[in-house]
């Protein structure tokens, strides 16, 4: 309710100050007044509006000439000088506002914004109270500020909250924030695609949930409370780069787990923790192929199995197990085909390919998970078998003569007859490297096909 009137002359101060009870309607000198005016930043007013619509100013501070650009005096030649300013689109609330509040007797609080004399936009933010007296008039007793300021800082940080909303919402990475119990309280469009779940199945899940089925990249458990998330919580700073697999529901099996690259970034409020954001990307294909790589560098690309190269690195991994712990029994065996030049001779290449691939299927299909078959020659194959004592790597090698003398491999519908010979031998601690425990097997080996082929000989450790 701001527009012109006039300013009457303030009544003379009573001759006595009145009791206690009467302060409330006390009204104070004019240099009282004046120096209160002067100490609020804005403009103080009072508006008298009459049952019958019209209204008139009966004060007005001079405060007004800083936040329009009008002084007072302009304002008593022109009443309407100040609601001219205010923006045409905020003119029909301002109004309906004032008729509410004049009807209910309710106190006004309003915001609008004016050109300035200057030219300037300003926000200015109204709050009047008012009291009705037994004529039927009612007076409004406010303060007008200029909110231009606090109305930019909010825009400011719309803005920035709209922003951050998009990008939360569009990014390719995924978004989710954890409570301080580590419990998922948010999660952006991308997070719930990369983990297969909603929104609603998202939350109140923690990294300790089981369902997650977490691993490390050899395939080990990933504990729920080594998760970036929980780390961040516990420790208050950030976790970087982590590579995690994890199980997404109603996927093929084949899909049914997702490699990410998590990072974990703790949320502070008022120097206490209250919040953990962790964001990831779906690192799958980039895994896989990795993966892959490793594999093809690893791996026998006919056969499938173990490289000499592979083979070796796992050898001097076994070698130093036992070098730290000589009572431990690790046997290694030399495997050559019989005659295998033979076979490429009469069945051609691809017959001696499918012979290399029946042996180590067959083999494969004999021996613990923790042996390891290696090709590392042409028709020559290694097996290094940990924790097998002397006995039981001789066991071992007879059992694979046996079954690959009674295994022909079918070739175009015709039986390929093959044999087998093997060198075996264990390590020792006081081997020099792993290269000796090699050595004996193929002298053990040697030995074998000079005697007559599909046979089996040992060379121990003196």
């Amino acid at each position: 309710m701001v527009d012109g009137g006039r300013t009457p002359t303030p009544p003379s101060p009573p001759a006595a100050v009145p009791a206690a009870g009467d302060l409330a309607t006390y009204d104070p000198d004019p240099a009282f007044l004046a120096d209160l005016a002067a100490s609020v930043p804005g403009a103080l007013y009072r508006i008298v509006s009459s049952a019958y619509g019209q209204w008139r100013f009966t004060y007005l501070s001079p405060g007004i000439q800083a936040l329009y650009g009008i002084t007072v005096e302009e304002v008593l030649v022109d009443p309407m000088a100040l609601s001219a300013c205010m923006w045409e689109a905020d003119r029909e609330r301002y109004q309906q506002a004032s008729l509410e509040a004049f009807r209910t007797g309710a106190a006004l609080h309003q915001e609008y914004r004016i050109t300035a004399r200057d030219g300037q936009m300003r926000w200015i933010e109204v709050k009047a109270v008012p009291r009705r007296a037994e004529s039927g008039e009612v007076s409004w007793t406010g303060i007008m500020l200029d909110a231009s300021q606090r109305k930019r800082a909010e825009a400011a940080l719309q803005a920035s909250e709209a922003t951050y909303r998009t990008l939360f919402e569009t990014v390719p990475q995924g978004g989710v924030y954890h409570d301080a119990s580590g419990a998922i309280v948010a999660a952006n469009p991308a997070a719930q695609r990369i983990l297969g779940l909603t929104l609603d199945q998202l939350q109140g899940r923690t990294s300790t949930d089981a369902r997650w089925r977490a691993v490390r990249e050899d395939g080990s458990h990933f504990p729920g409370d080594e998760h970036p998330a929980m780390v961040a919580l516990r420790t208050g700073s950030e976790v970087r780069d982590v590579v995690m697999g994890v199980h997404v529901p109603d996927r093929p099996v084949d899909r049914s787990q997702v490699w990410i690259l998590v990072n974990a970034v703790p949320l502070f409020d008022e120097g206490r923790l209250h919040q953990v954001y962790a964001t990831f990307e779906d690192i799958t294909e980039r895994e896989l192929l990795a993966r892959e790589v490793k594999r093809q560098a690893t791996t026998d690309f006919l056969t499938g199995a173990p490289n000499r190269r592979s083979f070796m690195t796992r050898l001097s991994l076994e070698f130093e197990r036992v070098r730290r712990n000589p009572a431990l029994q690790c046997g290694l065996l030399g495997l050559d085909l019989d005659h295998f030049k033979r076979v490429n001779d009469t069945w051609g290449h691809a017959g001696g390919d499918a012979v290399l691939c029946h042996l180590v299927n067959l083999v494969q299909g004999l021996i613990r998970n923790t042996d390891l078959l290696g090709r590392t020659g042409g028709e020559e194959f290694s097996l290094l078998l940990p924790d097998t004592p002397p006995e039981a790597v001789l066991a071992m090698a007879e059992r694979l003569r046996q079954e690959v003398a009674r295994s022909p491999v079918v070739f175009e519908g015709r039986s390929i007859d093959i044999s087998l010979s093997s060198g075996a031998s264990r390590m020792a601690a006081t081997d020099a490297d792993p290269d000796a425990v090699l050595a004996r097997a193929d002298q053990a080996l040697y030995a074998a096909k000079e005697e007559g082929r599909n046979t089996v000989r040992a060379c121990w450790p003196g």
